[in-house]
């Protein structure tokens, strides 16, 4: 018995070992990390946010790398870290400033072919917790509905999410050369989605179940008799979304990198077809001198190259290219580049106003076509122009 237990001996040195370094590396006693200046915001959330961040590090560095963390959040408009060395222990000492996250959504916009307007009320820190809720309602010669509830973190490093939406358009289609006609088109969807989060606001994976129903009504279908006059599907889709986050918040100003990789995959109902998209997000931006910043996004897409009636890339000035007007095509590939320099005309410890100088570039690949069409110079779109960011956020 004794000689086995000799043996245990260096399995019993390195358990030791481990959970010493746990006890004195986590930051995540709660008696050594204070908080002053909340208002809204729970200590048991931003607990979970800073999660072991610092660990290992001088106590210096430690309380910048917890500050961070909580400045990433974007709730707080300053975090100031200090270490406070008393008798027995280290504590960290973070004082916050709260911003308003509680804020009312009142939107205009007016491009070529379409006036909307966007009335809603958007809460970043719903119950001190960073629960995210966004409900709106748009019109644009259509009404659409929108609710989504985010809960982060609700089961230690588990949240859920679910959305709710109606989402109509006044959609170009290209059905001859030249060619084009009009449909209103009608998503109704509902989803739910679970979150894990591997470190918070750094890198999560997203993992959701959906139904939609897509339905196209012709605006002239006694003129276009050779078109569909009506075109709907169900479809059940299920999505993965692998999030990484290396962006670092100082109030207007972002320095750092992201990624977002997504995969769909839905099924249509009636036809029994699956049909599978896949893009990917990156992200860089750059703190430059006199409060400026650099914004570079480039995104790549590609799905099942069928000559579908709905391909899932939309060519837009909503999410793609600025200034090129709404819903100008569709593809079953993309290449998509956007370039702004955002310059600060004027802040103060919640609000500021940019001016915008950007430059966004965009290919397509056709339903049904080759990935050549990327590089054909007839689906390439350029636009720059100037425009001006006023809020909270950037």
């Amino acid at each position: 018995m004794r000689l086995g237990a000799e043996n245990n001996q260096p399995f019993m040195k390195i358990f030791t070992a481990v959970v010493l370094w746990w006890l004195v590396a986590s930051p995540l006693l709660a008696q050594n990390i204070r908080f002053e200046g909340l208002k809204r915001t729970k200590p048991a959330y931003l607990l979970k946010v800073i999660g072991r961040a610092g660990a290992g590090l001088p106590d210096s560095l430690a309380a910048q790398q917890m500050a961070q963390r909580v400045r990433n959040t974007r709730l707080f408009s300053t975090v100031e870290a200090e270490v406070v060395a008393g008798p027995t222990d280290t504590a960290w000492v973070l004082s916050c400033r709260e911003v308003r996250t509680l804020l009312p959504i009142c939107e205009l916009g007016a491009i070529q072919g379409n006036q909307w307007f966007r009335l809603g009320l958007l809460d970043e820190n719903g119950r001190g917790r960073g629960i995210r809720t966004v409900a709106f309602y748009q019109y644009n010669d259509q009404h659409s509905f929108y609710l989504k509830q985010s809960f982060p973190l609700v089961f230690n490093r588990w949240g859920i999410s679910y959305l709710l939406r109606k989402w109509s358009f006044l959609e170009p289609f290209f059905f001859t050369k030249g060619r084009k006609e009009f449909y209103y088109y009608t998503n109704r969807n509902g989803e739910i989605a679970a979150n894990y989060a591997f470190e918070a606001n750094r890198h999560d994976l997203e993992i959701g179940l959906g139904y939609l129903q897509e339905e196209f009504v012709h605006t002239m279908p006694d003129k276009y008799l050779d078109s569909p006059n009506l075109f709907s599907q169900n479809r059940i889709s299920f999505k993965l979304i692998h999030n990484l986050n290396y962006l670092n918040f100082n109030t207007f100003y972002v320095d750092g990198w992201a990624n977002t990789l997504n995969l769909f995959n839905t099924y249509e109902v009636n036809d029994r077809s699956p049909f599978i998209s896949v893009f990917n997000d990156f992200r860089y931006l750059k703190t430059l001198p006199f409060k400026a910043n650099l914004a570079f996004r480039n995104r790549l897409g590609i799905s099942s190259n069928s000559d579908i009636f709905l391909a899932p890339f939309v060519l837009d000035s909503y999410f793609n290219i600025r200034g090129i007007g709404n819903r100008v095509d569709r593809g079953t590939a993309s290449v998509v580049m956007n370039l702004e320099y955002r310059q600060t005309l004027w802040e103060n410890e919640t609000f500021g106003a940019q001016t915008v100088a950007f430059c966004d570039a965009g290919s397509w690949r056709k339903p049904g076509g080759q990935m050549a069409d990327l590089a054909n110079s007839e689906n390439m779109v350029v636009f720059m122009g100037l425009g001006g960011r006023l809020g909270q956020y950037f």
